[in-house]
């Protein structure tokens, strides 16, 4: 995969002596495809997420809660606190972090290859200042918010 938009993870990922146990890994064409076909309605999922799942897709190294076993997972299980707590997203999306069962990142699959990550809090805890359920990361792309958390882990693993 020619990668775009992720050129800092990819190199991230190739520091293998950053890593002590366990190592980013990504995930196959065939396992981002059935990614498409269950969350996207077979629809193509934006070129930056397909870069990170092709990168880190099963262990990210970023220390996302999520990998490969969990995407569909975790969207069962934030559909139903999310009913539970009278949210409604409408459009697609995914989910690519998790923190306490009480909050997800996520993008929306329909805002090109390069969307805003957004936090649902489906618990009042973990609302925005304002009190807003659903609000978005002050990354105002996915590479971007991915750049930050590169940045982050080579300087706490360094």
């Amino acid at each position: 995969m020619i990668i775009e938009y992720l050129g800092s993870y990819k190199a991230y990922t190739e520091r293998k002596e950053l890593f002590k146990r366990s190592v980013p890994e990504g995930i196959v064409l065939e396992e981002i495809e059935e990614l498409e076909n269950i969350l996207n309605k077979e629809d193509p999922l934006p070129k930056v997420f397909k870069e990170y799942l092709w990168l880190g897709g099963e262990r990210n190294g970023l220390g996302f809660n999520i990998g490969f076993k969990n995407y569909k997972g975790n969207s069962k299980f934030y559909q139903k606190k999310m009913k539970e707590r009278g949210i409604e997203i409408r459009r697609p999306f995914i989910i690519f972090d998790s923190l306490d069962g009480a909050t997800f990142a996520f993008i929306y699959l329909d805002e090109g290859d390069n969307p805003q990550p957004w936090n649902c809090s489906v618990d009042e805890a973990y609302d925005s200042d304002e009190g807003e359920q659903i609000y978005k990361m002050i990354s105002k792309s996915f590479s971007q918010y991915i750049e930050k958390r590169v940045n982050y882990e080579i300087a706490l693993r360094s």
